[in-house]
């Protein structure tokens, strides 16, 4: 039995054998009891949410979101589940994914973070366009993007720690891979509060000294050049100025001279 939704869209009791996973999506990871917890609850109700596939041929189908009730339907001994069919491109099945991935409130951010930079740097989206696509603003795209510069270590501290969103976002600010980590450990250690997180970041971050930017010389003719043209824009603008240039194997010295003018 089948019926139309969305449009195009159909309804439809599918062997799950006849449904594959992408092979450019990684699946995920779910523990024993999670999926356990769940595959009762389907056992006992069935399946109350379709399983979205998209269609490859009449008769295969791959898997766009769903995957943990999938999971858990076959556990539960399930060989037909309700699917909602749907006529996309791969690159528009990842957007189905990802939308479905941020709209889950209990969804893991690092998750939402790799998901969101797979669909900009595989699938071509800018991050304008990925953040339209998901309802969601540039700014809170970027925040997910951002949580990526922790180290894997942080994130199994992290993760652990069962440590908040909100907590990651100032967390990152610290640019100090050994500050951060000894801030991490006393967030983790103290369990602090999201406003106490930010406080004790905010006092590191007052303390930290601001970032060396390193000046890398690629070529010395640029800035003998510069010199030059400083001298002669001098002489242009009727200031009497000389330039003096000397140069030997180890080095190359630059005189300018501004001659003052005396009242006749």
């Amino acid at each position: 039995m089948e019926k139309t939704v969305k449009g195009e869209s159909k309804i439809a009791m599918i062997p799950v054998f006849r449904i594959s996973a992408d092979p450019s999506v990684i699946s995920q990871s779910y523990s024993r009891k999670e999926l356990s917890s769940l595959s009762k609850s389907i056992e006992r109700n069935g399946i109350l949410q379709p399983i979205t596939v998209r269609d490859i041929t009449p008769y295969e189908f791959e898997l766009v979101s769903g995957e943990r009730r999938l999971r858990a339907a076959v556990m539960a001994g399930f060989t037909v589940v309700p699917c909602i069919i749907i006529h996309c491109s791969r690159r528009q099945s990842a957007v189905y994914r990802l939308v479905e991935n941020i709209q889950r409130e209990s969804g893991d951010s690092f998750k939402r973070a790799q998901a969101l930079e797979t669909l900009i740097k595989s699938y071509g989206f800018t991050e304008e366009q990925a953040a339209l696509q998901l309802g969601i603003s540039r700014r809170r795209l970027c925040e997910y993007l951002r949580i990526l510069s922790f180290t894997p270590r942080e994130r199994q501290i992290i993760e652990m720690g069962d440590l908040s969103f909100s907590q990651m976002q100032q967390l990152i600010k610290i640019r100090d891979k050994t500050s951060r980590r000894r801030v991490l450990s006393k967030v983790i250690k103290g369990e602090l509060t999201e406003s106490e997180t930010q406080s004790l970041v905010n006092s590191v971050l007052r303390s930290e000294p601001l970032p060396i930017h390193k000046l890398i010389v690629k070529d010395l003719r640029l800035f003998c050049n510069t010199i030059e043209r400083a001298a002669a824009t001098m002489k242009r603008s009727g200031i009497d100025a000389s330039l003096e240039k000397r140069e030997n194997e180890s080095s190359v010295e630059y005189r300018i001279v501004i001659h003052k003018k005396t009242a006749g």
